[in-house]
């Protein structure tokens, strides 16, 4: 027979004076698939965004004396793992990358038009590089709002910012994706434009 677990609720920020290991086990059951859905999103790898989120877990436990949270454990919790899956996600990425490469250069494109797999990667090449570009806490915003779906007051409470703050986040991290896509858009409008010409001669 299955253990019932108690869902934390989101504001708690205070371990009890007793029955730890319990409420830890129900704190991980209420937050642990959604914490490494959050990670798999930065990381786009199922197994290192669980490692990513049980290392954080653990770490949270053993350091459950010393910590002190003004927040919520749903917050720190967030922010420990957004933290360390940008750590993980740019170790690999280059590695990544190079996989890509190779596999690119031994398999066929399931696409059967290469114009379209060539804009599809080069748009998501644009996307990486304006999230990179932004600076972290735009970036932080961004990343809870658009990949998590947090609400802009949620993201306020978890990051002790005001909600203007984060509405001021994500106009500016989405003015640096239009920027990114701007010079791609116009790049493939351009290539569009020399076809025809060559055509029509």
């Amino acid at each position: 027979m299955s253990t019932l677990h108690k869902a934390i609720k989101d504001d708690v920020k205070e371990w009890p004076a007793e029955n730890q290991e319990a409420f830890f086990e129900d704190l991980f059951h209420t937050y642990y698939k959604q914490l490494c859905r959050f990670s798999f999103r930065i990381v786009h790898d199922k197994d290192l965004a669980e490692d990513v989120v049980q290392t954080c877990l653990i770490n949270f436990w053993q350091k459950r004396d010393s910590l002190s949270i003004q927040t919520s454990f749903k917050s720190y919790l967030f922010r420990s793992v957004y933290n360390r899956s940008i750590n993980e996600y740019l170790r690999t990425k280059k590695h990544t990358n190079e996989e890509i490469s190779v596999l690119n250069e031994t398999s066929g494109s399931p696409v059967d038009d290469p114009l379209l797999l060539i804009e599809a990667q080069e748009t998501q090449k644009k996307i990486d590089a304006g999230i990179a570009a932004m600076p972290d806490g735009c970036r932080t915003v961004f990343m809870l709002s658009r990949e998590e779906q947090l609400s802009y007051k949620e993201i306020a409470e978890m990051l002790q910012i005001s909600v203007k703050t984060v509405e001021n986040q994500m106009g500016k991290a989405l003015r640096i994706l239009r920027e990114h896509l701007l010079s791609l858009f116009l790049a493939f409008l351009l290539s569009e434009e020399l076809v025809h010409f060559i055509i029509s001669v």
